[in-house]
Order: C-alpha cells, then structure tokens, then sequence
C-alpha cells in the first residue's frame, strides 16, 4: 500500500474524532529534497513533535501512550487501539519524518510532513487545554495558497470567511481595508495587549519596574496556553518575564499574575486610555482563570454573575481568584463567546491599542511586542513586526502592526461562529489573508 492510500484509511478513521483544525502549507517533492522548519514550543507544537516522536520510535506505539493523551470524545469515536493499530502498521513504515511547513496557534497546527516513502502529508492536529487531542487528522498535502491580488480581492476572501467577521487595514492614517471594524467581537488572548498597555503605564508611573518579582502560588495556576502553569508554588518571575510569556507564548498564568500585580482597575483605565470605543464592555476585567471558570465551571456560579450589577460582578471575581482552579482543561469544548464569556473589542479598538503601545516608547514593551513575529509571515519585508493573535472554542483574532522605512501599517482580524470545527477549518485562510494585506499594503 502507498503511503497515499495509507493516508487516505487513516482519514476514514480519524476524522470523525471531532473539531478539524486546518492550516496551510505548501507541498514537498519527497522527503530527501525536504528542508525542514522549525515547530514552535506552543502547547499544540508540543503535542506535534509527541506524535512525531511516537510514528519514529524504535518499538511499535502502544493504547496506553495515546489513550493518556487522546480526549476522551476522541475515543469514544475511535478507541485508542484501532489508533495505534493503524500508525504501526500503515505510518511508522514511512519513518523518518521531517516537518517541511507549520502553521498554527497556540491549540491548532497542521505540519507538513515528508517520509522517507512515498508523497508527504498534512498532519493536523488540536488539543484542550489539558493538552489532550481532540483532532488528529493525515491527509493529502492541502493545495498551495493562491495569493490575493488586490485589496479588494482581500476583503471579498475575508467577506467569505465563515461566522462573524471584523478586520481593519490601515497603512499609516489610511484605512484601506474595513469591515465592521467597529462591532464588538470576542478577542481571545489579543486582550494580553491591554493587560500589556496596563504594566507599561504602571512602570511609567514608578509603581512597578520591570524587575520588581512575581510569585506564583497554587491559587494563580489557569489553563494552558502557557508553560507557568505547571511551575512549582513559589516560583519567581520578573514582571518583564512575565509580559514576554504573556504575548510570546500567550501564557495564561502569566497574565493573571500581572493583572493581580497591577490590580484590574488599572487594567480597565489602561483600556480607556487606550481608545476603547466601550470600556464598559471590559469592566470588571476578568482574569483567564476567571474566564475558564466561569464559562465552563459551576453554572450557579455562572448565573450569578450573569445577574449581577459591576459591584456584584467585582465580587464574584474576586471570589475566584480567591481559590484554586476547580475547571479541568477537559471541560473547555464549547464555544462560549456567545454567552459573554470573553474579553470584547471592535478591530479598530484593537489598532488602537497597538498604537498607545507604540506610543509608550518603551524599549522593553517594544522589545516584548516583537517576539513572536506569527506564523509565516516575511520579516524581512517589514523590519519591525509586532503581533498578538488568540484562538478558543470557536474564536480566532489576529493582530499585526509593523514598521518599514515608508512608515507603519496596521492589520487586525477578528473571526468567531458558534461552529467551532469552521472556524478550525478557515484558519489557514485567516492567515493568508493577513499575510495578503500586509504584503499588499507595503
């Protein structure tokens, strides 16, 4: 059988698992003219480079190891034997592999991958945020991206998106692309940039310093995405290391750290200060632990604060932060933007927020802001790339503000549809598309 055809069974039988979480990469000729890329150490390139590690093993894969990291949806669709079962008799032969393309954020990747035999492969992957995988999926090599022509041709591709759809295109003053730029929209871990904005006037003002020591103990632990979470209690970490964690790697715990540090009134007047065309809609601030635990906890919990007034909600909060994490990353399977749980702005707030960052001056925000440039994106074309992106059950956003000799541009998408497996599906357009804006726009 061809690797191909063994592809092809694989498909029928993983692809029922659940969500499909697809981006884009280009096809390879074989695996000796393949060069290989880098997977990020994102909670979801980790997963990747696992089941890589497993298809390469000197021995046969077992049940156990996939049934201690496949989602239990997963298995009740395909149990953990028939999974290990058809990777031993119908991939591990084409081993070794190497990873020619990767796209993905911080749940959600798909790699292409080449063997030593036969036609590579995309290999699509998404975890919950216990790092257990809802989706596994080989398929053939997805077709090559068609690059936009035009920036009209950008914004009718956007138009087509699945869900509700926002993005806003600005190269310097000029707004070359807007669509519903001022509807609120679910933001994911864009919000970091405010909590950002936050620690940045709190070091202004001498009331922090980017060397001042954070501690984390067990009742600050949230869920993935993020490495923090998994530290020992009494860890420390500067506020610098922390604001890089937080837009770097997204890490969760990281940011609650910094929003405890700061207090979250300060938060809510940095997103005033920012331009928020409504700053009620992120008052109170919530926490990500907050979040996780109120839209996949205790549904009493839930109702409360559905029904409570800003005082009420104060409190409610801060009864959660109080306490350790009671959510497991299991939970966390339905969207629930829908129901208000996420943090809210309109893409043209979010543009405003990376040019109030940009207005600090400040070497380190800058510094930390230019980390992580995003997937695929060419920065060579843009010598100064700052990028904040965020994924959750149904939700995907992007944001990118870069810097050439011409001047700056501004590119900030917002996606979310109650059908979280469309929303998966789209990704790797999402992407494209803000690599299409930006190109165009230079």
């Amino acid at each position: 059988m061809t690797l191909a055809r063994r592809l092809t069974a694989l498909v029928s039988l993983v692809a029922v698992a659940a969500l499909t979480a697809c981006t884009s990469a280009k096809p390879v000729p074989t695996a000796s003219a393949a060069a290989s890329v880098e997977v990020p150490s994102t909670p979801v390139g980790e997963r990747l480079t696992w089941v890589l590690d497993l298809f390469e093993a000197e021995n046969d894969t077992t049940a156990g190891e996939w049934a201690r990291v496949l989602d239990e949806n997963f298995q009740k669709q395909v149990p953990a034997e028939q999974v290990a079962e058809m990777v031993n008799r119908q991939i591990r032969p084409a081993a070794p592999f190497t990873v020619t393309a990767y796209t993905g954020t911080e749940t959600q990747a798909r790699a292409t991958v080449a063997g030593a035999l036969g036609d590579p492969f995309d290999l699509t992957l998404a975890i919950d945020s216990a790092g257990r995988i809802t989706t596994m999926l080989l398929s053939p090599v997805a077709p090559a991206w068609e690059p936009s022509t035009s920036l009209d041709e950008v914004e009718r591709r956007l138009r087509e998106l699945p869900g509700e759809v926002s993005a806003l295109v600005q190269r310097g003053d000029e707004t070359v692309i807007s669509l519903d730029a001022d509807r609120s929209a679910p933001l994911a871990s864009v919000f970091k940039l405010y909590v950002l904005l936050a620690t940045a006037e709190a070091v202004a003002s001498g009331e922090v310093s980017w060397g001042d020591t954070l501690v984390l103990a067990d009742t600050d632990r949230s869920l993935p995405s993020g490495e923090l979470q998994d530290a020992p209690a009494g860890t420390e970490v500067s506020v610098r290391d922390a604001a890089s964690a937080m837009i770097r790697i997204s890490d969760n715990t990281a940011t609650d750290l910094l929003i405890a540090r700061l207090g979250r009134e300060r938060v809510e007047a940095a997103v005033a200060r920012s331009g928020h065309a409504d700053p009620a809609a992120l008052t109170p601030f919530p926490s990500t632990k907050e979040i996780f635990t109120l839209g996949w906890g205790d549904p009493a919990l839930r109702a409360e604060w559905q029904a409570a007034d800003e005082a009420g909600g104060r409190a409610v909060l801060d009864r959660i932060a109080a306490a350790p994490l009671a959510v497991e990353g299991e939970a966390v399977t339905t969207s629930q933007w829908q129901n208000g749980f996420d943090w809210f702005a309109s893409a043209a707030d979010v543009a405003a927020v990376h040019h109030a960052l940009q207005r600090t001056q400040d070497a380190e925000v800058l510094g930390i802001l230019s980390e992580n440039p995003g997937q695929g994106l060419d920065v060579k074309t843009w010598p100064y790339v700052a990028f904040k992106g965020g994924s959750s059950r149904g939700v995907l956003t992007g944001s990118w503000f870069v810097r050439d000799d011409a001047g700056d541009a501004t590119v900030v998408l917002l996606m979310a549809d109650t059908d979280v497996a469309a929303v998966s599906e789209a990704m790797p357009s999402f992407f494209h598309l803000a690599e299409d804006a930006l190109r165009l726009t230079h």
